[in-house]
């Protein structure tokens, strides 16, 4: 059995840092964004689709780039505010152990999510880890999930996937796995 986690809102509850490192990069240049906003209009998306609209709507492809490229410097100090799952983290760990392979997915940076996970200690649980920089769609695409279960030779009835967002969600049912949906913890 393959299990499947997102990691942003799901595995760790990184929407204050995330939002915290977005609103420092942001303000940098000159533009700004709430916590409350980061959290139900960003979290779970690409920052290609939700910078946009936070920098007025037009800037170019290379702002774009430089605030997201900024906020994956910025992201490392505001890992003390990132919680844990532990419910979440603890069952993973029972069907690690229990010989399961484990799969992170995400549509966050490699550096970020190496970062944060490597923070709480996490890395060497996952046999894998997709990031958004691995797939050519992000979610709500099934790409990432699609990559785990190839990787690791099963079919969606041999994978459980663990999601928060709306996007993910949406990722996680196109594949055909088992979906479980993580409410806010």
């Amino acid at each position: 059995m393959l299990i499947c986690v997102d990691l942003d809102g799901t595995l760790l509850d990184t929407v204050p840092a995330n939002a915290a490192s977005y609103r420092a990069a942001l303000e940098e240049m000159g533009f700004t964004v709430t916590d409350e906003y980061y959290a139900e209009s960003c979290n779970g998306g690409h920052y290609t689709r939700f910078l946009r609209p936070l920098m007025g709507g037009d800037p170019s492809d290379a702002d774009v780039e430089r605030v997201h490229d900024r906020k994956k410097e910025l992201y490392g100090k505001f890992l003390p505010i990132v919680r844990p799952n532990a419910g979440l983290l603890e069952t993973l760990k029972v069907m690690h152990a229990a010989g399961h392979d484990l799969a992170c997915v995400t549509t966050g940076s490699r550096k970020n999510a190496t970062e944060v996970l490597d923070h709480f200690g996490l890395t060497e649980l996952f046999g894998l880890i997709i990031t958004g920089e691995d797939v050519e769609k992000q979610k709500p695409d099934p790409e990432g999930y699609q990559k785990a279960m190839e990787y690791f030779r099963v079919t969606p009835a041999e994978t459980m996937i663990f999601e928060d967002s709306k996007t993910g969600l949406a990722a996680a049912m196109a594949s055909g796995a088992a979906v479980f949906k993580v409410e806010r913890f």
